[in-house]
């Protein structure tokens, strides 16, 4: 077993943690908070609550150093080189729609429970950002097959 093998396996490995945490928190978080804001967004709020930045913020990096590590080592590979570059880009493009406009949007319909919106509005923000985030989860997800195809092909 070489390098890049070793760093496509912990990729993989790392991509399915990501994987569970973004169908959990469409099954378990997004329907709380989406539910009824701005009543529903308590979760947010308070010495005890939910600080999911914790887990985000600690996986992308090591999922991205992981991704580069094995796309360096297998370049030569043009069937791995062709995956990675595909799943890389296109979670480094999520990473920048999620940087632009998923938390910032997400930090205004949370962080401020008196925020003078509309609660019809609140609820419709609410929504769009949940339809938003699964179409983006959908994408994310469906990347582990480019990288169980070059796991295979390992």
């Amino acid at each position: 077993m070489n390098t890049s093998t070793i760093f496509l396996q912990l990729s993989t490995m790392v991509w399915g943690v990501l994987c569970g945490a973004i169908i959990y928190e469409h099954l378990a978080v997004v329907p709380q908070w989406a539910r009824r804001p701005p009543e529903s967004l308590t979760m947010w709020t308070g010495e005890h609550r939910l600080k999911a930045e914790r887990f985000w913020m600690g996986v992308h990096p090591v999922l991205v150093a992981l991704l580069i590590g094995a796309l360096a080592t297998g370049w030569g590979d043009d069937g791995r080189r062709t995956a990675l570059l595909v799943v890389l880009g296109t979670y480094v493009a999520a990473l920048a729609v999620t940087g632009a406009w998923f938390v910032p949007e997400l930090l205004r319909l949370t962080q401020d429970r008196a925020a003078p919106i509309p609660p019809d509005e609140w609820r419709a923000r609410a929504r769009r950002w949940e339809l938003a985030s699964i179409a983006r989860g959908v994408i994310l997800v469906g990347l582990v097959w480019p990288l169980l195809g070059a796991l295979r092909a390992a």
